[in-house]
């Protein structure tokens, strides 16, 4: 099973992913209080540092307690907090977690979510033994589901009015990626 210390710092050619940390939170604040980051999340913008704090708390209480890991995704060049992502709702019986992740606007369409979510994965599946890593999203979101599918997740179908904002009902599409899979797409 999975040790969260110490921190696993993963690298790719443009990225590193790091644990989030306290003077992190304006750089947070920024990403959760963004409205265009938030429209497919379900929730409201954060609308004070500290809701990012007790967000952050969170983050830190699951990582500690080794039931959940979110990175800090950052520039190699800059070492900025540019976005964030990783796993949570880990069934461990189960073997299986829900990725989720977000990221700045100014970063969208350069392909830095991509990269990222290629370095946790392998993680996931070799260090947290998944068999099965999900994603769930508002079916509105084709920018995160283009992501998705380029990872090789399949989509499996969708929850029909299962989440409630904004005084309305939404649907939630439902994609998996099991562990197999991703081996066979990476070779």
């Amino acid at each position: 099973m999975a040790s969260f210390d110490p921190f696993p710092v993963l690298t790719t050619p443009r990225l590193r992913l790091r644990a989030m940390e306290p003077a992190d939170v304006e750089r947070l604040f920024r990403i959760r209080s963004d409205p265009q980051v938030t429209r497919y999340t379900g929730r409201a913008p954060d609308s004070s540092i500290a809701d990012t704090e007790q967000n952050l708390a969170v983050v830190s209480a699951g990582i500690r307690e080794n039931t959940s890991i979110y990175w800090g995704i950052t520039l190699k060049e800059g070492g900025e907090l540019i976005g964030n992502g990783g796993f949570w709702r880990w069934n461990k019986p189960h073997r299986w977690a829900e990725i989720g992740y977000g990221l700045l606007p100014a970063f969208w369409g350069q392909g830095i979510m991509t990269e990222a979510l290629r370095a946790m994965l392998p993680f996931g599946f070799a260090s947290m033994d998944l068999h099965r890593v999900e994603a769930q999203l508002d079916p509105e979101n084709r920018a995160s589901a283009r992501v998705l599918e380029r990872l090789g997740f399949t989509r499996e179908g969708q929850h029909r009015q299962n989440w409630y904002y904004d005084e309305r009902f939404t649907d939630t599409a439902v994609y998996g990626l099991l562990r197999g899979e991703f081996h066979a797409a990476a070779t």
